[in-house]
């Protein structure tokens, strides 16, 4: 699982086996909720389940910011412009707002 992710540097190395672990007890956890036989077992496997998931989302969103380097891209494929509108075509940088522009 660790290979897959094709780890760049030692961080996404690490980030990888931590992620594997993470998905391998979520796993676990989700054969457990499943097999649960009273409503106490659910909750507590439920609530263990939930916490690995979401852990796993932190981890993949931490793995992709640390390869793009925190910068978020978006696309724009298609933009209608209507009557009397203006459109900007190319490439748009924005800075942050500074306390006193708010």
């Amino acid at each position: 699982m660790v290979a897959e992710f094709k780890p760049r540097d030692t961080v996404e190395r690490l980030l990888a086996v931590q992620m594997a672990a993470t998905h391998v007890a979520m796993v676990r956890s989700a054969r457990w909720l499943a097999n649960a036989e009273n409503v106490d077992q659910v909750n507590a496997h439920y609530t263990g389940y939930n916490k690995l998931a979401r852990t796993y989302a932190a981890q993949v969103e931490t793995l992709r910011k640390h390869r793009n380097g925190g910068k978020q891209t978006v696309r724009v494929e298609r933009v209608n412009v209507e009557s009397g509108g203006q459109a900007i075509v190319g490439d748009v940088t924005t800075r942050g707002m500074v306390e006193d522009e708010m």
